[in-house]
């Protein structure tokens, strides 16, 4: 993890991108454990080579010591010249991974062959480091993945690029800020679907033959029938008693209420993120009430993504 002052520097020194390009002024390189091992072991030799006076010895130091310094320049060219760029971001749900994609271009080189960049990783603090080889190709898209924490906007910080290409004896690294951010959605608490919603005949289908909004037809009197749904005015020409007969009609499509949902805030997300992924598998119509937000009910998983980013982000 990066502490404050030094991210501080580094957004003096790499400020946020898009796209970036690494250089001699953004990527650092320093000798690895085995690298030291190796400082130690040349100078070994070299001590060796001046008490005993023997040329084979200075001559296996020197191969040995030019061999680090050109691993300096090639450690670092594998790096040098690379451009990284954000492509996008995919949401997922508090307690899951959240991927981010992002894509390495290599350098062209007008006039000569171009080299082959291997060996590099990539990666957020706390993920998991992605191998990236240009042999063949100019650009490759690796998919990065950060767990989401809390639901809302996610910044996964900056992002490791490191080579200890090509014998381990040296690091190279940068620390990158492509100004990337992805959209954590509630972690869903799945139960019932809420009732639905008494509405109008066309609105709906038939649920309460004994109900009292819609007239529906007429039929004759039969004891028990409510008083008030009787015809007065035929049974007064002589004609047999009948009653109006009305139902209540369901309305097919889905409220999910806020206010409507009992426990604390966070929760009561959940349980709604829940109803909401339950409505969309089932095909159910359902709209969302979510304090002064109304959505309209409808279907589909367009829907369901405006549904589900209303409740990642109320209340932020």
């Amino acid at each position: 993890m990066l502490g404050p002052r030094f991210g501080r520097w580094l957004d003096q020194r790499i400020p946020p991108a898009p796209s970036i390009t690494l250089s001699q002024r953004n990527v650092f390189i320093f000798p690895t454990r085995t690298g030291f091992v190796f400082g130690g072991l040349l100078a070994l030799l070299i001590l060796a080579a001046i008490n005993y006076q023997a040329s084979l010895v200075y001559g296996v130091a020197f191969l040995l010591g030019s061999v680090f310094l050109v691993t300096i320049l090639y450690t670092f060219r594998n790096l040098s010249g690379l451009t990284l760029e954000l492509v996008g971001s995919r949401p997922g749900f508090v307690g899951e991974d959240v991927e981010i994609s992002v894509r390495v271009v290599r350098p062209g080189e007008r006039g000569r062959r171009r080299r082959g960049r291997e060996g590099i990783q990539v990666g957020f603090p706390g993920g998991i480091m992605q191998w990236v080889e240009l042999q063949r190709r100019e650009a490759d898209t690796v998919r990065l993945y950060v767990t989401g924490r809390r639901r809302g906007w996610l910044d996964p910080g900056r992002m490791l690029v490191e080579t200890y290409y090509p014998l381990g004896l040296l690091r190279a690294w940068t620390w990158v800020d492509l100004d990337a951010r992805a959209l954590v959605y509630p972690k869903p608490l799945f139960a019932d679907l809420p009732d639905l919603m008494y509405g109008r005949r066309d609105e709906g289908e038939l649920v309460d033959p004994q109900g009292s909004e819609d007239f529906t037809d007429i039929k004759a009197y039969r004891p028990g029938d409510p008083i008030k749904h009787i015809i007065w005015r035929s049974y007064a020409r002589g004609e047999e008693l009948m009653v109006k007969r009305y139902a209540s009609y369901m309305e097919p499509r889905l409220w999910l209420d806020l206010d409507q949902v009992q426990g604390g805030l966070e929760e009561r997300l959940s349980r709604l993120t829940g109803m909401a992924l339950t409505a969309c598998r089932l095909e159910r119509e359902f709209g969302l009430r979510l304090g002064g937000t109304e959505l309209a009910p409808a279907t589909g998983e367009a829907h369901l993504e405006r549904v589900l980013r209303e409740l990642a982000l109320h209340g932020l």
